[in-house]
């Protein structure tokens, strides 16, 4: 499941964004939904990081029914946390790497985009 971030849209309108997305392939058979079907294993995770203006967001967000856009900041990590699980290489500030906001950021002020 993906997960739509609607304030992205929202900042993307204001400034200028730098936007990196990936899956996190695992050996969870409970969320391969289309391996009898098509025979395609499906992601167990997928992550996103935002940079914006000398900041950073991140998020690693399960492939599950139960992830909800109400839960986003149970999935925040820092984009050290992203590249341990996957082995890549984010473009982002060795002093931001290690930082792991609190809350998502919040919806601008008048954006219907969410």
């Amino acid at each position: 499941m993906v997960i739509n971030l609607g304030n992205t849209e929202c900042y993307r309108d204001i400034d200028e964004l730098l936007i990196i997305g990936g899956v996190i392939w695992g050996n969870n058979p409970a969320d391969d939904y289309y391996t009898q079907s098509h025979r395609i294993k499906t992601p167990d995770s997928f992550w996103k990081v935002i940079i914006r203006n000398e900041r950073v967001i991140s998020w690693i967000i399960p492939n599950s029914p139960t992830a909800k856009r109400k839960m986003l900041d149970d999935y925040l990590v820092s984009v050290s946390d992203i590249e341990k699980t996957t082995g890549e290489t984010i473009p982002v500030a060795n002093y931001l790497k290690y930082d792991k906001v609190r809350n998502s950021w919040p919806i601008p002020r008048g954006c219907n985009k969410g």
